[in-house]
């Protein structure tokens, strides 16, 4: 699968001096989102669940995270240490890492038919719905960026609507909506664009979504190439006096095969 387009950097400013890169022979930095989960051969050993694999580190045992935990995280992999050696890997079922920083993030659930012209109470207007992402284990971790007080702190909703939305010339999107309102007030009048790294649980719906598409697209599916689109709407101003809101979009390419159930 062509991974959504991950993007964390500024997310963390105690690392920043910390690059994803290569160290003496065979040592690897980076960052990640995980799902925090128990290891398939070792249910003794809480992991985070990646892209890549699942990834272990004795500090997780000792940490307060809970499975179904959504994560970001930075780490090192020491691939000559013997507990990466290919033998060991097959054995426990996971990468041992060095966890250099962790931070849970908010989750929640897909909504459904909420209604689209009227404002939320406390709703705010949102920079670019869709910034960038990930998909792992069954939850999406989108990227928001919002203009706001940097001490704001924002509950978000994911909305989705019938499927698929067709436009004049034909092409088919599947839609879904970003919204956001206030959890807890800014102290400050000074506004910053600022990230919000938000995780979905989105299995159904990418599975319903690209279900669809293979059934419409019928013999011209190619499990190599076939892509759908997925369109993020988010609400990109609010009018005070009248109490209406502006519409914009995002908008992302993913896989069909990808998503089709028992992939």
């Amino acid at each position: 699968m062509n991974r959504f387009g991950l993007y964390v950097a500024g997310l963390f400013l105690s690392v920043i001096g910390l690059t994803s890169c290569m160290k003496g022979s065979n040592v690897t930095e980076g960052w990640a989102c995980g799902v925090v989960g128990y290891g398939n051969k070792n249910f003794f050993n809480i992991v985070l669940k990646t892209q890549i694999g699942d990834f272990y580190s004795t500090s997780l045992n000792s940490s307060d995270l809970m499975e179904g935990d959504c994560c970001v995280f930075y780490y090192r992999l020491d691939g000559d240490a013997p507990e990466n050696s290919a033998n060991a890997i097959e054995v426990n079922g996971y990468y041992t890492i060095s966890l250099l920083q962790l931070e849970r993030l908010q989750k929640f659930p897909l909504s459904f038919a909420f209604d689209l012209s009227t404002v939320l109470e406390g709703e705010v207007p949102v920079l670019r719905g869709y910034f960038a992402g990930d998909y792992v284990h069954n939850h999406l971790f989108i990227t928001h960026i919002v203009n706001q007080p940097s001490d704001m702190e924002l509950n978000w909703i994911l909305g989705e609507t019938a499927m698929p939305t067709i436009d004049d010339s034909g092409r088919r999107y599947y839609d879904l909506y970003v919204r956001a309102t206030v959890k807890k007030e800014g102290t400050t009048s000074v506004k910053t664009d600022t990230q919000h790294m938000v995780a979905y649980s989105i299995y159904s719906y990418l599975s319903n979504a690209a279900s669809t598409e293979r059934s419409l697209l019928g013999s011209n599916y190619n499990a190599a190439s076939s892509n759908f689109t997925l369109r993020f709407f988010y609400v990109s101003s609010i009018d005070e006096e009248t109490n209406t809101i502006t519409w914009q979009s995002d908008s992302e390419e993913v896989p069909v095969a990808y998503f089709l159930p028992g992939i």
